[in-house]
């Protein structure tokens, strides 16, 4: 099914997109930090079918819901049928946009979130002896260490298949990978193994270090979290029911708001405004949450 969405893409949009594929060109790094197997120029079609699919999805799906429910104003009728649109697609460009860029930062943050526990089996591993390349050899078998296993395959990846010495396969990921913490430790491994110094106290040191961020982070969070809390309690759910009672209030009196009845803005209320911005609240948690 992405094959054939791919391919549609490139058939009404390749043309476009090679003659302003320089404008794109920032995403490229992104894409290939967060491992997207998927050419730049695809990409950009992608992005530009998926926007006229959601301003004429949403163009129907705004006509069938007027039609269908409300009888409002003329003018409110047009001016909704062109500013909705347009803001469906306008939101359609911009998550696709930036979907590289925020899968960098998801690949980023699994990695930082599970760094120190990583590290410290890291530590455990190279005590006992062994040569650094089986370390990571072990962390691939670990999916609890999310895309520090996929990181330490890629590891492996190039020892085995493309034939490189562990410094320089290390070096390779180090080089590549999205985080800067885990980049400084790989990187700081390459140098400790080259320099003839001590693997094991290396990484007990860092260990020690991820750990003590990672409890920082975790304290922070909690705070954070209180604010928010009383900032939900505020606008989502004391103001809503004041919105709703003054409704109620105006129900009795009677009248017309934008040229809707009282009856049909507390279905709208209810149903439509307070569920998305109760999603918008969830997703923005979503968004902010470190994973710790």
């Amino acid at each position: 099914m992405l094959s054939l969405y791919k391919k549609i893409s490139l058939f009404f949009f390749e043309g476009i997109v090679e003659k302003n594929i320089e404008h794109f060109k920032s995403m490229e790094i992104h894409m290939k930090n967060s491992r997207m197997r998927i050419l730049l120029k695809t990409w950009v079609c992608m992005i530009l079918l998926s926007t006229v699919i959601s301003f004429f999805a949403s163009l129907l799906a705004l006509y069938v819901f007027f039609t269908s429910f409300f009888e409002i104003n003329f003018v409110i009728y047009i001016f909704s049928i062109i500013f909705f649109p347009i803001m469906v697609a306008s939101i359609t460009f911009i998550l696709f946009y930036v979907y590289p860029l925020e899968r960098e930062k998801s690949i980023e943050k699994s990695i930082d979130n599970n760094l120190p526990f990583a590290t410290t089996h890291m530590a455990a591993i190279a005590s006992s002896g062994i040569p650094p390349e089986f370390m990571f050899e072990l962390l691939t078998g670990f999916k609890e260490y999310g895309e520090i296993s996929n990181e330490s395959k890629m590891v492996m990846r190039n020892i085995k298949t493309f034939g490189m010495s562990s410094v320089d396969a290390i070096k390779s990921v180090g080089e590549r990978t999205p985080s800067k913490n885990f980049r400084e430790l790989l990187l700081g491994v390459v140098s400790t193994i080259e320099g003839g110094g001590d693997l094991i106290e290396y990484l007990k040191e860092m260990s020690d270090k991820a750990l003590f961020d990672y409890r920082i982070k975790r304290e922070k969070y909690l705070k954070t979290l209180s604010t928010y809390a009383d900032i939900y309690t505020a606008l989502l759910v004391a103001a809503p029911l004041m919105m709703i009672a003054l409704l109620a209030t105006m129900l009795i009196i009677g009248g017309q708001v934008l040229g809707l009845e009282i009856p049909q803005l507390i279905v709208l209320v209810t149903f439509v405004v307070l569920p998305i911005f109760n999603i918008g609240y969830i997703a923005f948690l979503q968004m902010t949450y470190p994973g710790i």
